[in-house]
């Protein structure tokens, strides 16, 4: 069987729109509680969906969300990150008119509308040989690519080379400025009755009493006076929405540079401390990866046995969360080294939507999160978040649902493996 062609830089551009806007249109039909993912999703972020249409169903919630894309179509990609020499990564983006609905018990108790830029990351993996190991995306099993094209050995699913690359390790929505027109004609509008009512209320006596006198004529005079003050009042309140948004546009931009800063600053403070342990270590992949560990173990029905996290408690309840999205804010606060083992120190902004007593809420939330691996641990390149193979036994799982052998129930230390997160509080 033929393996995938990798695709020039040009045709990749092409190939990531595409696919953003094939992940749209799947994830529109499949609603995140039914039993089949969009096939375009990687096992983390199908893994991530299942659990969450858990925590809606346990909630006695219902979310529909759609993404129409605007006509005519605007797409494009944001940028290209391939410097990673392992893998080559797109992020494509689609405008988008989202809408939310979160029902409990059948009746809407939230709904919400906007204009979204949809963003997903897109990952290729550099020379996709035969022999290049890989993790079965339906049951986790450490193998081939080769051999999962004839066949899982674990599982028995076959797979075609289309099936495993590329994929969407993650994606995201930004919110996207109005249109023009439509942010402008309320202000119009405001103006034009505004001015109508002044005018009529200063010549209050010129209007109703002169018209008896003077007939027709001056009825007319002064219809003409209100559709001139009207005209004059949706000007002026065309003025002044346009200096309201346009000092709205200079105070985001102004709140947007610390985040900028932050971004910028992680993007090379990670590669920079990773290099000595990673070399092909990609700051990109890294954060998608954050995102799916931080998505498992917040729907996770039982945090004590979610293999992705070992620290202390939680303070915070997670357990009211039942949707959450990244708004692109990290902050990489401390990196280093420590009896053999990789600390990194984050901060992750999430919008969140939360269910209590059958009453839904939103806002932003700070996770702060502390994630650890061995320093000697290989960089993890198959699309399951963790797939390991028991030091006791042999047998090949996912560690990501499993925190126990599942063939001889010993435990392990997963972040001997790959990235764990060690402490986790919410702000």
């Amino acid at each position: 069987m033929a393996l995938f062609q990798f695709p020039q830089s040009g045709a990749m551009d092409e190939l990531a729109k595409k696919m953003n806007n094939n992940l749209i249109a799947q994830l529109n039909e499949l609603p995140i509680d039914a039993e089949d993912a969009p096939k375009l999703c990687a096992a983390d972020l199908k893994y991530s969906r299942m659990m969450q249409g858990k925590r809606l169903k346990a909630k006695g919630v219902t979310l529909t969300v759609t993404h129409d894309p605007d006509d005519p179509l605007v797409s494009g990609v944001s940028w290209k990150m391939d410097h990673d020499a392992r893998y080559v990564t797109r992020l494509p983006f689609t405008y988008v008119n989202t809408k939310r609905d979160y029902s409990v018990d059948g009746r809407i108790n939230k709904s919400f509308k906007r204009k979204e830029i949809f963003y997903s990351y897109i990952v290729w993996l550099r020379g996709q040989m035969p022999d290049a190991p890989y993790s079965c995306p339906n049951c986790g099993g450490a193998t081939t690519l080769g051999n999962l094209t004839e066949g899982c050995k674990f599982c028995g699913t076959r797979f075609i080379a289309d099936d495993l690359y590329p994929k969407v390790i993650n994606y995201y929505t930004l919110p996207a400025a109005q249109n023009l027109l439509k942010r402008l004609k309320p202000f119009a509008i405001f103006g034009a009755i505004a001015m109508t009512a002044f005018g009529l209320i200063y010549n209050f006596k010129s209007i109703f009493v002169e018209p008896a006198l003077y007939g027709i004529f001056s009825l007319i005079g002064w219809i003409l006076y209100a559709a001139l003050a009207a005209a004059c009042g949706a000007f002026l309140g065309y003025i002044v929405g346009v200096f309201s948004i346009f000092g709205e546009v200079i105070v985001r931009a102004i709140a947007s540079i610390p985040i900028i800063i932050k971004y910028g600053t992680a993007k090379k403070r990670l590669p920079r401390f990773m290099h000595h342990y990673s070399p092909d270590f990609s700051s990109d992949r890294f954060i998608g990866k954050i995102i799916s560990m931080l998505n498992i173990i917040v729907y996770s029905e039982d945090i004590d046995n979610c293999a992705l996290y070992c620290g202390k408690p939680i303070k915070y309840d997670l357990s009211d969360i039942i949707d959450m999205s990244y708004n692109g804010i990290i902050d990489v606060r401390k990196c280093f080294e420590k009896n053999g083992y990789l600390y990194i120190n984050l901060n992750l902004k999430m919008n969140v939507v939360s269910c209590r007593d059958g009453k839904i809420s939103n806002g932003g939330k700070i996770f702060r999160l502390t994630v650890c691996r061995n320093a000697a641990a290989p960089e993890d390149y198959g699309f399951n978040v963790k797939a390991i193979k028991c030091h006791s036994c042999g047998g090949s799982f996912d560690a990501t649902k499993e925190k126990h052998c599942p063939f001889c129930s010993n435990s392990f230390n997963l972040k001997d493996y790959d990235w764990i997160v060690t402490e986790l509080n919410v702000k």
